[in-house]
């Protein structure tokens, strides 16, 4: 018995494809895509996507994380970075016999932790710039008018802590605000 090989001509080897998302952020955080060089836009009447809008770009190009896509992410600087999003494997149902939770409690009810948030805002930013917010909670981006807006939540941070920074992306713009 052998094994058929390629250079034995008894069959071809299929290339491997994966459909491509190109995603360009432009200078202002504003980002287009195309799917297999076709343009993907946002749902009807949505407003354009941005780079906080990155992870539901993504659900978007995957269909909700059921396709595997290969993505070129190229920003504004020039510099380009690759990725391979997977497909989740899908989890198997439990049967009649697992206990679900009682559906009228809710997840935060679940958690058992209420979280503390408080707001703090700045301004001076140029609209729609991306802004960093300093100690370890995302960031936010400016609005129409160049302001910015976080909510955080402090039993994530240390009692120590009183105060957040805002930082402009393109504007260096660095204002820092009193947590109370």
């Amino acid at each position: 018995m052998s094994i058929p090989t390629p250079t034995d001509g008894q069959y071809e080897v299929a290339p491997v494809s994966l459909p491509l998302a190109i995603i360009t952020v432009g200078e202002m955080g504003v980002v287009t895509a195309t799917l297999d060089g076709d343009d993907f836009q946002p749902a009807p009447f949505a407003p354009p996507w941005t780079r906080a809008d990155f992870g539901t770009l993504l659900d978007a190009l995957t269909a909700h994380r059921s396709h595997t896509i290969r993505i070129e992410v190229r920003e504004s600087n020039g510099s380009v970075f690759t990725d391979i999003i997977e497909a989740q494997r899908p989890t198997n149902m439990p049967g009649p016999s697992a206990e679900a939770p009682e559906p009228s409690v809710t997840r935060r009810a679940r958690r058992g932790r209420i979280p503390r948030l408080v707001e703090v805002k700045a301004s001076g930013f140029i609209p729609g710039e991306d802004v960093t917010v300093a100690i370890t909670v995302p960031g936010t981006e400016g609005d129409g008018h160049g302001n910015a807006r976080a909510v955080i939540d402090l039993d994530l941070i240390s009692d120590r802590v009183t105060e957040a920074v805002f930082i402009g992306d393109i504007s260096g713009h660095v204002q820092t605000v009193k947590l109370s």
